[in-house]
């Protein structure tokens, strides 16, 4: 009997550890898809593109371009994002992966001529949008407390 249930009870730990995991698989994005970030003919289409999609924490954004010159540069406000303030934190090579760990909204702009000006920017909004007052607990944190928790029970029911 206690064999059976100590089976039971290590099954569950590593499926709730497992469903944890899958439960917060995040994703990559290719910001812009194929195009890329580039000057768009749609002035929209940033805006549009981000629109379609649900951003999670833990989530990638890679920055990519293959003509011209670019920056991705992420800016703190929405007034520096409306007006295309031109200083922030600038990523200057194609293929940066930018990874977010906590809701919240983020800007960004691109910072060469008039490229902003013509619609290469956009707003990415992790979950809620709304950048937490607090730190949030960790996926390898909730495990961790998943795992103890059913130890505790698996110990009180073999005793």
């Amino acid at each position: 009997m206690a064999g059976r249930l100590s089976f039971t009870v290590g099954f569950l730990i590593v499926a709730s550890v497992g469903l944890l995991h899958g439960a917060c698989a995040a994703t990559t994005y290719t910001v812009g898809d194929d195009l890329g970030w580039t000057v768009q003919p749609n002035s929209s289409y940033y805006e549009e593109w981000a629109s379609q999609k649900t951003f999670q924490i833990g989530d990638s954004f890679v920055f990519n371009w293959t003509t011209g010159t670019h920056t991705a540069t992420e800016v703190s406000t929405r007034e520096e994002y409306d007006n295309c303030t031109k200083m922030g934190i600038i990523l200057v090579d194609a293929g940066v992966t930018v990874t977010f760990n906590a809701n919240g909204t983020h800007y960004f702009l691109c910072s060469e001529g008039t490229h902003c000006e013509q619609g290469q920017k956009m707003v990415i909004k992790i979950g809620d949008g709304i950048a937490p007052s607090f730190a949030a607990p960790s996926l390898a944190a909730a495990a961790a407390l998943s795992a103890l928790f059913f130890s505790t029970v698996a110990i009180f029911f073999l005793n």
